[in-house]
């Protein structure tokens, strides 16, 4: 039996969807006492964020020649010559009280530049070849105990695709809400009927859970501060349940900047920061026990393109969070800006592989095993080695 699409109530009732519901949504389960409550948020910033623009080597020799006024003049001193663009102050101030990290020159195994085909292998975690599952899902089969993965948006993404059966989406509806009649109305239609029943009592659940995130503004519009605020929050509020998911993928949309990218960086940082934000607020005391990971495709050029952008890359950047990282430090080698070092003389060249990153918060964050982690959810991966010290 395929795993299901959790629908919100209004998508299940306008699009007429009730009978194809065929699973059950994060909570309506057995707690998990082997997690300890620990979780792990995986976050897709789609269309490859520019890491260098992110948190700039300030101190770098070479920054200014390639990049000059796609710098931030007012990026907020780190540490180790690395700054955080000033859109970021929650973070910022995360990783000033431990509770963030950075790795830098970070990339897949992958060295072309298609969106497409680089989103598809950082998912099913390939090489070369594009699964027809995801290495979350993967993940899943080998988990050390019933975990269950919950995926934030209007379908369910390639990394949790596959045969385990203990994962579910929920997506913001856009249409107009079914009125309390019409669902009593609903529920008593199929009041007999034990599988119908049951899989629209999962759908309001998980619609109630997600705390009504249809009747607030879903994010002022394309760049708008608050774009990715909704998402991340109905991230939190599912793992905050006492019976929730462990973990969480939510995917963020808007990060191709081929031209005009300091204000387009300017939104998107913004809208991220204050995401971020909302997510430590809506987990409570479970943000102690959690890990975030936020990271893209792949990176950016190194140097400026004519339209005041940059195009596709390879050395990217991700973003660890949560109370239960150890942070307030950059991790990993910055490989320098000297044009001998960049990659293919246009990318920053990778120095450490995001497997590495995503093996080391599946085992050190929730318990996988090493030997599964290099053969069955990274498959021929022994190479990568999980990075350790992640999480506190």
């Amino acid at each position: 039996m395929p795993s299901l699409h959790t629908l919100n109530r209004r998508s299940l009732l306008l699009a007429g969807c009730a009978a194809s519901l065929i699973s059950v949504a994060p909570g309506a389960r057995a707690a998990t006492p082997q997690s300890q409550g620990k979780k792990l948020i995986v976050v897709i910033l789609r269309g490859a964020m520019d890491g260098v623009a992110a948190l700039p080597k300030t101190d770098d020799p070479d920054i200014r020649a390639h990049r000059g006024a796609l710098i931030d003049a007012n990026a907020i001193a780190l540490g180790q010559g690395f700054a955080l663009h000033s859109a970021m102050p929650n973070l910022a101030a995360m990783y000033k009280s431990g509770e963030a990290a950075f790795v830098p020159a970070i990339a897949g195994p992958y060295r072309e530049r298609s969106h497409f085909e680089a989103q598809d292998l950082l998912e099913c975690g390939g090489i070369k070849t594009v699964s027809d599952d995801g290495w979350l899902n993967r993940a899943l089969q080998k988990a050390p105990a019933a975990y269950a993965a919950v995926s934030i948006g209007p379908s369910q993404p390639l990394i949790l695709r596959g045969a385990a059966q203990n994962t579910s989406s929920w997506s913001p509806a856009v249409l107009p809400e079914a009125s309390d009649d019409t669902l009593n109305r609903l529920m008593e239609l199929y009041e007999n009927d034990t599988v119908l029943k049951a899989s629209l009592s999962s759908a309001l659940g998980a619609d109630s859970i997600a705390g009504g995130m249809e009747k607030t503004n879903m994010g002022g519009g394309r760049g708008g501060p608050a774009q990715y605020t909704p998402q991340l929050t109905a991230a939190g509020k599912f793992l905050a349940q006492p019976e929730g998911p462990e973990l969480a993928v939510v995917s963020l949309e808007g990060w191709d900047t081929h031209a005009g990218q300091n204000n387009a960086l300017q939104q998107r940082f913004t809208a991220l920061d204050a995401g971020m934000k909302a997510l430590k607020e809506t987990l409570g005391e479970t943000w102690k026990k959690t890990a975030v990971v936020a990271i893209s495709e792949f990176g950016r050029t190194v140097r400026v393109n004519g339209a005041m952008g940059t195009d596709h890359g390879t050395g990217g950047l991700a973003i660890l969070a949560g109370g239960a990282i150890k942070g307030g430090r950059i991790i990993g080698d910055w490989p320098t800006l000297k044009s001998s070092a960049l990659f293919e003389n246009r990318d920053l060249m990778p120095t450490i592989d995001a497997r590495q990153v995503f093996k080391g918060l599946l085992r050190d964050q929730l318990g996988w095993a090493a030997n599964d982690l290099d053969g069955k959810v990274f498959p021929d991966s022994a190479n990568a080695k999980a990075t350790g010290g992640l999480v506190a």
